[in-house]
């Protein structure tokens, strides 16, 4: 049977509502479960298979714990958790919310783009963030996840 021209495909109607799980249950099961089960003292939460190999931190290192304080309200923790992290949930939000609209409306969202030579930005900050996180020395050690 045809669809009619102003009606989605059957497809787009999938994703539609996959999009509204994801939004309605995934996500705020998600911030439930961090929310209510501290990772330092749940066993459930997965190791970071880089720091149990090598003993340092990679740059992904302390992001659960920074939700957990994110979720409790205590940016300040965040931040010392992991500083990169809080910096990148801003763009890490837009780019979410960015496929989400493409995938609902199957237009672009109207934002300005992002220069080719960006990922090349964002790669050198994640390596130079990754190796300065690992140095024993202050004030680098501020960077290493810590409690306040």
């Amino acid at each position: 049977m045809p669809t009619s021209p102003s009606s989605p495909n059957p497809s787009r109607w999938r994703i539609r509502l996959v999009l509204v799980f994801l939004a309605a249950v995934v996500m705020p099961a998600g911030a439930a479960v961090v929310y209510h089960f501290p990772p330092g003292e749940s066993t459930f939460y997965p190791p970071c298979v880089f720091h149990t190999v090598t003993g340092l931190h990679c740059a992904g290192c302390g992001a659960t714990r920074c939700l957990h304080a994110l979720v409790h309200g205590d940016l300040p923790q965040a931040v010392a958790y992991n500083p990169l992290f809080v910096g990148a949930l801003p763009l890490l939000a837009v780019g979410v919310l960015q496929i989400g609209y493409g995938q609902w409306t199957g237009r672009r969202m109207p934002l300005p783009r992002l220069p080719a030579w960006s990922i090349y930005v964002i790669f050198w900050v994640l390596l130079a963030f990754w190796m300065l996180r690992n140095i024993p020395v202050y004030p680098w050690t501020l960077l290493a996840p810590h409690q306040l």
